[in-house]
């Protein structure tokens, strides 16, 4: 099941649980639109499988997973799922953003790339060599930026994917990714203190779970009860240990998380929105540059010759 279709499912099954259906009288209801699915699950369920066990098996975030088997173990199933449709729609409203700003931009860049790519190859040279016949002589340096600008920045871009992929806590130094995955803490320390455990239980099972290198839980963890400071490569700002510490000297831990969680995801949103405008905009306007430029060394000596003629 694709992640589009999980959120869908999670979604109707969220809605009947709080009108309340059963989880199995739910799972009728879905049977006429997920027929597939909710047969291999009444099929695994009548087997003697859990709930997250079968959404294993069907191959469920593993944020839904592991959620699901949090509900499980604390009896609060329902509540769970109901975090679980929540963070749904917050991954999901991001993947929006980007595809509603970025995508368009970075299919017509790809497209711009191949497109100067065949002018430079192909018909450049025949160009080139006309107007060495006529003695116009052009700057090789706004030649050199006409055909390899984009390649060089698309590159670069590349190239700090890669980077940041082998070594995930250098993303950490970047604002916006740490809010990012500060906020994915925060979610997973809300669903685990909310079924009954201790800060101390949900940070070792955050350990156990989440990726060291990117999210050093060991560190947050001594920070917290040792007050050491915190490596820049962890991502976690001085207002994420404030707000935790707030809630236990509060003892009101649950709601100190959910406000942290609220406020910083709508400011996260807002941030990002702002992050894809600059960027679409960037994109254009180095198209309209780079097209620009095509005009100057290819379009323009060609009128020049006409015109003496």
């Amino acid at each position: 099941m694709n992640r589009e279709r999980q959120y869908q499912f999670i979604r109707n099954i969220h809605r009947l649980l709080n009108k309340g259906y059963t989880l199995l009288a739910a799972l009728d209801i879905l049977e006429y639109h997920y027929s597939k699915e909710v047969i291999f699950i009444k099929g695994e369920l009548e087997k003697g499988n859990t709930l997250s066990q079968v959404f294993r098996k069907m191959k469920f975030l593993r944020f839904v997973c592991d959620t699901i088997q949090i509900g499980e173990n604390s009896n609060k199933l329902n509540d769970m799922i109901e975090l679980v449709n929540k963070h749904f729609t917050f991954y999901r409203n991001i993947k929006k953003l980007f595809t509603k700003f970025l995508l368009y931009p970075l299919v017509l860049m790809i497209f711009a790339l191949f497109a100067f790519e065949v002018i430079r190859i192909n018909l450049y040279p025949v160009i080139n060599v006309m107007l060495k016949d006529y003695s116009v002589k052009q700057n090789d340096i706004i030649i050199f930026i006409t055909f390899h600008m984009l390649k060089i920045i698309f590159f670069i871009f590349l190239f700090s994917i890669i980077i940041f992929s082998v070594d995930k806590r250098l993303a950490n130094i970047i604002p916006l990714i740490k809010d990012y995955r500060s906020l994915v803490v925060m979610k997973y320390l809300e669903v685990l203190i909310i079924s009954g455990n201790s800060l101390e239980e949900a940070l070792f099972f955050l350990q156990r779970n989440l990726n060291y290198q990117t999210y050093r839980i060991t560190d947050l963890e001594k920070r917290l009860i040792y007050k050491i400071k915190l490596s820049p490569f962890t991502p976690y700002k001085k207002v994420f240990i404030n707000q935790i510490l707030l809630g236990m000297k509060s003892n009101n831990l649950i709601k100190s998380i959910q406000d942290y969680s609220e406020f910083n995801e709508d400011l996260l949103f807002d941030k990002l929105t702002r992050v894809t405008y600059y960027i679409q905009f960037s994109l254009f306007l180095l198209l309209s540059i780079n097209i620009f430029l095509i005009y100057y060394i290819v379009l323009i000596p060609l009128f020049n010759i006409t015109n003496n003629l």
